[in-house]
C-alpha cells in the first residue's frame, strides 16, 4: 500500500469505521484520527474464538475483511475488500478456509471454489442480538425487486443541494483517483490533497 498518505504529513480525520481506518493507518503509517464507528459484523469477530478454530483446522487459511479488529486482522493469511477475498481463495493453496466477513459471502465462496471447504469464523456467539450471526440486517435489506421498484416509480429520491453535490463528489473523486493511480502503478501522492485545496 502506497505511503502517500504519509508523505503529505496531514492529519486525516477517517470515517465511519475505525477498524478499517486502523488497518490503513498501519499499512501507511498515516496520521489519523477515528471516527469512533464499526461494522456490527466485523466488529464482532473475536481472535481468541478465531485462534481456538484454527487449532482445529490447522490447515486452513484466514481470509478476513480489514473492518474486522485489529486482533483478528493479525490472525490472517489474507486481508481484503469483498473481492480481495473471493481473489485469495481462488489462489491461495489450501483445502479450508476460514472466512471473517458477512455470512453472505460464503455461497459465493463456494459456488466459485468447489471442493475447498469454508468455515465461518467465530463472532460473539452466545450473546442473544441479531450482530452476532456474522449477517448485516441492513445490507439485507437491500433486494433486486427494491432496486427495480426505485427505478421504476421514481420512490425514495434523495435530493441534494447542487452545490453540496459538488463539493460532496471532491472526496469520492479524489478516492476512486488515488485508487486507480495505485493499481495503475503509478504516483498517487500528488492526488492527495494540500490543506486548502477544493
Amino acid at each position: 500500500m502506497s505511503c502517500a498518505l504519509k508523505d503529505k504529513g496531514h492529519k486525516i480525520l477517517w470515517a465511519p469505521d475505525k477498524h478499517l481506518g486502523g488497518y490503513i493507518q498501519r499499512e501507511t503509517g498515516a496520521d489519523m484520527v477515528f471516527w469512533n464507528g464499526t461494522c456490527i459484523v466485523h466488529d464482532e469477530f473475536k481472535a481468541f474464538e478465531l485462534e481456538a478454530l484454527k487449532k482445529e483446522h490447522p490447515k486452513a487459511k484466514v481470509l478476513v475483511h480489514p473492518e474486522s479488529p485489529a486482533d483478528v486482522v493479525a490472525l490472517a493469511d489474507a486481508v481484503g475488500s469483498t473481492s480481495a477475498i473471493l481473489k485469495a481463495a481462488h489462489e491461495l493453496d489450501a483445502p479450508e478456509f476460514i472466512v471473517a466477513t458477512d455470512s453472505g459471502m460464503m455461497h459465493k465462496l463456494r459456488t466459485l471454489n468447489p471442493g475447498k471447504i469454508f468455515i465461518e469464523a467465530p463472532t460473539a456467539g452466545t450473546s442473544a442480538t441479531c450482530k452476532s450471526c456474522a449477517h448485516c440486517p441492513w445490507m439485507a435489506m437491500n433486494s433486486l425487486a427494491g432496486l427495480a421498484y426505485v427505478l421504476e416509480t421514481g420512490s425514495n429520491e434523495v435530493h441534494v443541494d447542487p452545490a453540496l453535490g459538488v463539493r460532496a463528489r471532491l472526496p469520492i473523486d479524489r478516492m476512486l483517483a488515488f485508487t486507480a493511480a495505485l493499481k495503475a502503478g503509478q504516483p498517487a501522492g500528488a492526488l492527495v490533497p494540500n490543506i486548502g485545496a477544493a
